[in-house]
């Protein structure tokens, strides 16, 4: 049973399904059902003739095909799988090129559309262009450093996560969050998020006669949409976290004051920071420490100089007694020099490498997360 009273029955053996021509329709021996396969949203079932043909010319076998295609539409099939008759060709129907467009069923607003561009798929290559409406108010596309409202001229969004340390105007930061939000205020606002997590280019701009298009430029990966069409930004936003899956419920701590930055040169400057918020009169929650802190990178360890044990307990002791918090980064990186570390990476062969297959140069190295097969020890 479908919306606005559209009902096939599952028992389509119940009785047999007939064809009429000149003679009555008892010296038709008809069809008889069987393998009947309930998919949900179709159904189907092979027919097989019934008895003696009576037309001198009936087929022995069909098939029966029905797509429940939405709520207001039922598609039922009876073919010949050995295509022995005329069958209408999927070429009759406008599928070349291949296109798609997505319209909202009250307003009928198309939010996504890609006629009148040729999808391309390959292995390490993807390209999918829609068209937009005129003067588009786009949102989103980050993590980046460009404005809140996107340009929409000979624009280029790259998603390439990366640890931008300075910030420059237009680069990609830490995340890549493929979605952008187009707002209007008299049609509502909608959603594209494309699940991939490949690097992209995603360009907005017009074509020479005009026409507004945003256009994934993709390393590889499939085509993988969901489109959220709501009322409003706030309400898209809430329908796109339920895709993604919400973010785990942080301490209440975590919503005062923290203080963080990358270039803290040792312990007592950590602590004058402490004091000078005091000063200042404003309450800092929570102490930050970047990797400042490491013995030359190596993990789980402190700069004897810098940040000796008994001085960072200290400090650590204090803002405890004060009702304060320390963090410090732990980065998933292993100094890259002569310790037991990092030889047993380099024998199991768990580092990330440079494209001529020697290991990564650099104050680290990097465990690859493509292997699964090692332990914690």
């Amino acid at each position: 049973m479908i919306g606005y009273g559209l009902l096939f029955p599952a028992a389509v053996g119940a009785a047999a399904l007939s064809v009429r021509a000149a003679l009555p329709i008892e010296s038709c021996p008809g069809y008889k059902a069987s393998n009947i396969q309930d998919h949900g949203g179709s159904l189907t079932a092979d027919l097989q003739l019934a008895g003696s043909d009576t037309y001198g010319s009936e087929l022995t076998t069909l098939k029966l095909k029905v797509d429940y295609e939405t709520n207001t539409r039922l598609h039922v099939m009876i073919y010949d799988p050995e295509e022995n008759v005329y069958q209408v060709p999927e070429s009759v129907l406008p599928q070349e090129p291949f296109s798609f467009a997505v319209t909202r069923a009250d307003t009928k607003k198309t939010l996504f559309n890609t006629s009148g561009s040729n999808l391309i798929f390959r292995s390490q290559y993807l390209n999918l262009r829609t068209s937009l409406p005129q003067n588009p108010n786009l949102y989103d596309l980050g993590e980046h450093s460009d404005t809140f409202r996107l340009n929409t001229t000979n624009y280029t969004r790259t998603l390439w996560n990366r640890d931008a340390f300075t910030i420059p105007a237009g680069t990609s930061l830490y995340g890549s969050h493929p979605v952008y939000v187009d707002h209007h205020k008299k049609f509502g606002a909608y959603g594209a998020f494309l699940l991939n997590s490949n690097g992209m280019d995603i360009k907005v701009n017009q074509t020479e006669n005009g026409e507004q298009y945003l256009e994934y430029n993709i390393l590889g990966g499939v085509s993988d949409f969901y489109f959220l069409a709501r009322p409003s930004p706030k309400e898209v936003a809430a329908r796109y976290a339920r895709v993604v899956g919400l973010p785990a419920m942080i301490p209440y701590w975590g919503y005062g004051f923290q203080q963080c930055r990358y270039g803290y040169r040792g312990v007592f400057e950590l602590a004058e920071v402490v004091y000078n918020y005091s000063q200042a009169k404003i309450p800092l929650e929570t102490m930050w420490t970047d990797i400042d802190y490491m013995d030359v990178r190596r993990v789980f360890t402190l700069d004897p100089l810098r940040f000796p044990l008994d001085k960072m307990r200290d400090l650590v002791s204090y803002l405890h007694e004060h009702c304060q918090h320390y963090v410090v980064m732990v980065a998933p990186a292993v100094s890259y020099s002569n310790n037991s570390a990092f030889q047993r990476g380099v024998e199991q062969d768990v580092f990330l490498k440079e494209n001529n297959g020697s290991i990564f140069k650099g104050t680290s190295s990097f465990y690859t997360l493509r292997r699964t097969d090692l332990s914690p020890d």
